[in-house]
């Protein structure tokens, strides 16, 4: 039996409300990674390490570590160790490749996890996807390929490399929502978050080691790097995306995750001076369109259920 779009719980408007805030907030993680002078990993590193210990400080106050989720805790913890490992692995290649190529062709890149996403939660969690949501999903990718047609066509061999590891960073991304949307709804938000980011900030710590990264960094400005990437994009951005994994199916974020690349692209142009050309200008409008058709299709759905809850025939 196929799961609902909407839980029934699920107020539409603070959903496309917490849609807008993280998007706004993720928007900002590629300028703060590119400013920062630490190794990508190390980066992930303190990234990953500063949003748990938030999340859980968030957690403790509101008293959400309790015994009654001690058991869901354990039962799932090798479940939330593989969305940990997932994790890592998303922001690993993700911030390996914003070093190689473009923020723009990196982020939109890494933003083409939609697709992939909405057919693994079709095979995985069963969730149905309507027609209108599948035209939106559709037509976001399709606004990816367009900003990233200039990048795919040249020669330069490091981008190429940054443009497969964003790619990569897509996989492991569309895996990241499929576990936070199976998984995120059985304990709060807060715990969950605080687990997974412990994960991969440890997972990350793994792959450091062996390369010889020196992860204690002590400059105040790489400091507050970390802690802006932390607060923004992390505790902001994921942690509110893993909050609306549990109302609405994962395609639906993921799609919502497409317009990144417009607030990434335009701090750019302001940060880096890194212009678009018209390919690029157009895929963002396409991709907004993308987006607009599926946020449209949660209202929808939702003012369809309503009616039938008032009126029981139909009519």
């Amino acid at each position: 039996m196929s799961r609902p779009l909407l839980d029934e719980s699920s107020n539409p408007r603070q959903i496309v409300l917490l849609l807008v805030l993280a998007v706004s907030m993720v928007s900002s993680a590629s300028i703060l990674i590119r400013l920062s002078a630490s190794p990508p990993l190390v980066i992930v590193f303190w990234r990953t390490l500063y949003g748990a210990i938030f999340m859980a400080a968030i957690g403790l106050v509101r008293r959400d570590f309790s015994p009654r989720h001690s058991s869901t805790l354990r039962k799932n913890m090798s479940r939330f160790v593989l969305v940990g490992v997932a994790l890592s692995l998303h922001f690993s290649t993700w911030f390996q490749s914003l070093f190689l190529t473009t923020v723009a062709a990196s982020v939109v890149l890494v933003d083409s996890s939609p697709l992939l996403t909405a057919i693994l939660s079709s095979a995985v969690l069963g969730e149905s996807l309507r027609r209108r949501s599948w035209i939106g999903v559709l037509v976001g990718v399709a606004g990816v390929v367009l900003l990233a047609w200039g990048d795919f066509g040249g020669t330069d061999l490091d981008a190429l490399l940054g443009d497969v590891l964003a790619l990569a960073g897509a996989f492991f991304l569309a895996l990241y929502f499929i576990g936070g949307r199976r998984y995120a709804r059985e304990i709060p938000i807060t715990v969950y978050t605080s687990v997974v980011y412990l994960v991969a900030a440890l997972v990350t710590l793994s792959f450091c080691i062996p390369l010889g990264y020196n992860v204690l960094v002590l400059d105040p400005r790489e400091i507050l790097l970390f802690i802006a990437l932390a607060v923004f994009p992390t505790v902001l951005g994921h942690s509110v995306y893993n909050y609306l994994l549990t109302k609405v199916p994962a395609y639906v974020v993921s799609s919502a995750v497409l317009g990144e690349p417009v607030g990434a692209g335009l701090l750019a142009v302001v940060v880096f001076s890194e212009f678009l050309g018209p390919a690029e200008l157009l895929g963002f409008c396409v991709i907004l369109v993308g987006v607009a058709i599926v946020l449209a299709d949660i209202a929808s759905k939702e003012r369809q259920h309503n009616l039938a809850l008032d009126d029981p025939d139909g009519s």
